[in-house]
C-alpha cells in the first residue's frame, strides 16, 4: 500500500529526537510544545536544559516557570525536585551540564515517579564532543527506557548537526520518535537516516511529494518508523489552538 503523510495529531509517548539546520526554529519549536495545552499536565516536571537563554524567550509562558540560575549551589531543582511545572537553566558551561544530568538521573532511579518527568535538552555541537556528556544522557537513556512504572520519563533532545555524534551517541538516539523541522535539505536527511533506521529515498520521496509544506512546520515520525506525520502550522506562531 501506498504511504501517505498523515495529518499530525499529537505526540506519542517515549524519547524524541528534534533536527534540522541552525535557524530552522527547533528551540522555539521547544517553547511551543510546553506553552500548548494538550500537552503541558500541570503535575508534571519539565526541564529545560540549553547553552544560552536568548534562544527560547519568545512568547511569556502560560505555565509555571521557573528560572534557575546554574551557578546557584543549591540544586535541589533538579536533585530532589519538587515544585511541578517548567523549570528552565541555560549554562554554556559543561561540567555543570553534566553534574545536572546526574543528578537527575540519580533522582529518577531513587524515587519513585508520581507524575510524568520530561527532560529538553538543547546543546551545541562542542557538547557532544565530551565523552562525560554523552555518558551522562546514555546514562538517562537508559533510566528512561528501563522504569517500569505508570509515569515515564522522556528526554527531548535537539540535534543541529551529525558531524560529530559518537556511536555511543548514535545507539541511545536512533530509536526515538523523530521530529524534523522544515526546513531540511535533502542532503542532510541522507546523512543521518541511516543510523536513525530510516530509509532515505522512501523519506524524500514522500516529503518531495509535500514540496508545497516544505518551508515551514515539521514532519513527525514516530520509532516505529512506519507512518509519517506533518505539522504545517509555522515553528514559533503557537497561539495554544495549534495543531501541535
Amino acid at each position: 500500500m501506498e504511504q501517505q503523510i498523515k495529518p499530525f495529531t499529537g505526540f506519542l509517548p517515549g524519547n524524541h529526537f528534534i533536527v534540522g539546520e541552525a535557524g530552522s526554529g527547533k528551540t522555539r519549536l521547544i517553547w511551543d510544545i510546553l506553552q500548548t495545552g494538550n500537552f503541558f499536565q500541570h503535575e508534571s516536571f519539565n526541564f529545560v536544559l540549553t547553552d544560552s537563554e536568548k534562544r527560547i524567550w519568545s512568547t511569556p509562558s502560560k505555565h509555571p516557570t521557573t528560572i534557575v540560575h546554574p551557578y546557584d549551589p543549591d540544586i535541589s531543582w533538579i536533585a530532589n525536585p519538587q515544585k511541578s511545572g517548567i523549570c528552565y537553566c541555560a549554562c554554556d558551561y559543561a561540567p555543570r551540564v553534566i553534574t545536572f544530568l546526574e543528578c537527575l538521573s540519580t533522582w529518577a532511579v531513587q524515587k519513585h515517579l508520581t507524575c510524568p518527568v520530561r527532560v529538553f535538552l538543547d546543546f551545541p555541537e562542542k557538547f557532544w564532543s565530551i565523552t562525560e556528556f554523552v555518558d551522562q544522557l546514555a546514562r538517562l537513556y537508559y533510566i528512561s527506557k528501563t522504569l517500569h512504572q505508570d509515569y515515564p520519563l522522556e528526554i527531548w533532545t535537539v540535534f543541529g548537526t551529525y558531524k560529530t555524534v559518537s556511536p555511543k551517541a548514535k545507539s541511545f538516539l536512533k530509536n526515538s520518535n523523530l521530529l524534523i523541522v522544515n526546513p531540511l535539505p535533502e542532503k542532510w536527511l541522507q546523512s543521518f537516516s541511516d543510523w536513525l533506521n530510516v530509509d532515505p529515498s522512501y523519506l524524500i520521496n514522500l516529503i518531495e511529494e509535500n514540496e508545497s509544506q516544505k518551508k515551514e512546520g515539521f514532519y513527525y515520525i514516530p520509532s516505529a518508523k512506519i507512518d509519517v506525520f506533518l505539522s504545517s502550522q509555522a515553528v514559533g506562531c503557537s497561539s495554544g489552538k495549534s495543531d501541535i
